[in-house]
């Protein structure tokens, strides 16, 4: 994949977290072309500087974000209250919620040279991916650079997506199982799954066996065993909109 050769009907994903942006180009039919990680995201690639595409989507992970109902005009509030005054943050919603996020430092660069893109943090991605799912009881999380990410489903309903800061596995069993707890999601009926390579799969399936009947790994995962978050991430969003 060292040379890119441009295609109008190249669709591009980019997947942008604190420090990384991974521009993954795939062809009509959903296959994946070419990829690049970009380390600095001050700049754009020059690869790809006159590059056209049919589609383009921008998927912020990991930021700061606040929910709130649909019914209050202002998000303003809720996310101060989260997280302080001082951040610039950006405002969307679906038909379940609004969502305030924290603007990246990179966003006015990347949308002044991407055309007609598709906006959506990994937190708006992952509701709609859940929310196609037929669990009454479930729970959906991953873990990136030392953050862990979930939705919460009971009764058929949306109930809780939320992030935690977390050192290892032993923090993430216990944000998990304290979400299940103070949810009071039964733990005979909750199905649980989480986004990770299969290393990392095999890990917390060995932490949550004797506490969850029902542990699974997202079936859009097929990589080596080994890879690391961000390129487990990037393509599970990436066929999010594909």
């Amino acid at each position: 994949m060292s040379t890119y050769h441009n295609a109008v009907s190249d669709k591009l994903v980019l997947f942008l977290d604190s420090d990384t942006s991974i521009y993954q180009i795939y062809s009509k039919d959903n296959q994946l072309k070419y990829q690049l990680n970009h380390y600095d995201n001050s700049s754009f690639p020059e690869e790809l500087s006159a590059a056209i595409f049919s589609s383009t989507y921008l998927q912020l992970v990991n930021s700061k974000f606040t929910l709130c109902p649909l019914v209050e005009e202002k998000i303003d509030l809720f996310f101060q209250l989260n997280h302080g005054t001082g951040i610039d943050f950006l405002t969307a919603q679906n038909g379940t919620f609004k969502i305030g996020y924290e603007k990246p430092k990179s966003f006015d660069l990347l949308t002044q040279k991407l055309v007609n893109t598709i906006i959506a943090t990994d937190i708006e991605l992952l509701f709609e991916y859940t929310s196609k799912k037929t669990h009454s009881h479930a729970l959906y999380f991953y873990e990136h650079q030392g953050v862990l990410s979930l939705v919460a489903w009971k009764d058929d309903l949306f109930v809780l997506s939320n992030r935690y800061s977390i050192a290892n596995a032993d923090e993430l069993f216990y944000f998990v199982m304290l979400v299940i707890e103070q949810l009071e999601i039964p733990i005979q009926k909750i199905y649980v799954e989480c986004i990770a390579s299969q290393d990392k799969y095999e890990e917390y399936k060995s932490l949550f066996k004797n506490y969850l009947p029902s542990f699974q790994q997202s079936n859009f995962i097929d990589m080596k065993s080994n890879e690391d978050s961000s390129k487990i991430l990037s393509h599970f969003f990436a066929q999010c909109v594909l």
